[in-house]
């Protein structure tokens, strides 16, 4: 079972074996009082690394939903689309958002370290 780690500021993001599952995370939950709407990219469609895969409706306006690797969307949670208010309860196990099949290993820290040089470049030149 791989390691939650944050992301993005509002979300996490899991790695198991190549799967990353994504949700949104506690800190960012306690801006909103409800979750009023979600819509997700439908499994099946190939997502990139820091692009709209879907939005969540909050009572503090829209919260856009971002895909942290580039992959196919494996598998979305229709749970917390029928009931968004799943994701406030419970964000890190029932109401998690999608399942992302990397098309590479997000998580090269501990094994190339070439790589690794390459993502800090490019940390700071994409700030908006």
């Amino acid at each position: 079972m791989g390691e939650r780690r944050n992301y993005m500021g509002s979300m996490w993001m899991q790695d198991e074996d190549g799967v990353i599952t994504i949700g949104i995370n506690e800190e960012a939950l306690e801006d909103f009082d409800e979750i009023s709407s979600v819509e997700l990219s439908p499994e099946g469609e190939k997502v990139e690394a820091e692009t709209v895969i879907g939005t969540i409706e909050t009572s503090d306006g829209p919260l856009d939903i971002y895909a942290p690797t580039d992959g196919t969307i494996l598998e979305v949670n229709s749970q917390v689309i029928e009931d968004p208010a799943m994701i406030m309860e419970d964000p890190y196990e029932e109401g998690w958002l999608v399942r992302i099949e990397a098309d590479a290993d997000v998580d090269d820290e501990d094994e190339d370290e070439d790589e690794d040089e390459e993502d800090e470049d490019y940390e700071d030149e994409d700030e908006e």
